[in-house]
């Protein structure tokens, strides 16, 4: 199965009036999505991605989009079984620039480890 980190700085957390910004972004074996240093609203992204991880995992869904709130960024993950999902980088609503797959259990607990810095 494909590993993948998500890399959240937790040093460059800033809040902006009712905002919190910080640097959030995808590793897929060193292909960075949306890129290096993207800084977003990360507190609105991982609350997003956590409802769509939990309605994967429980089969509530079997098709997802985890959004990146700046930019025309978004991840598209599947669920292929009960163990593995699809996913694809989308930029731009058309280009798909990964296809990889990974374990549903891993995306969930990647998100909900995130959620609890």
């Amino acid at each position: 199965m494909n590993k993948f980190k998500i890399h959240l700085e937790t040093d460059t957390i800033i809040k902006h009036k009712n905002s919190i910004t910080g640097i959030i972004y995808f590793d897929f074996n060193g292909i960075l999505f949306p890129e290096k240093d993207w800084n977003d609203f990360i507190i609105v992204l991982l609350n997003n991605w956590m409802q769509s991880s939990y309605n994967i995992l429980n089969g509530i869904t079997s098709l997802e989009e985890f959004y990146f709130m700046d930019g025309h960024f978004f991840i598209r993950i599947q669920k292929i079984n009960a163990d593995e999902c699809s996913v694809e980088l989308i930029q731009n609503q058309s280009i798909n620039l990964l296809e990889y797959k990974i374990s549903v259990r891993d995306l969930f607990n990647k998100i909900f480890k995130n959620l609890l810095y």
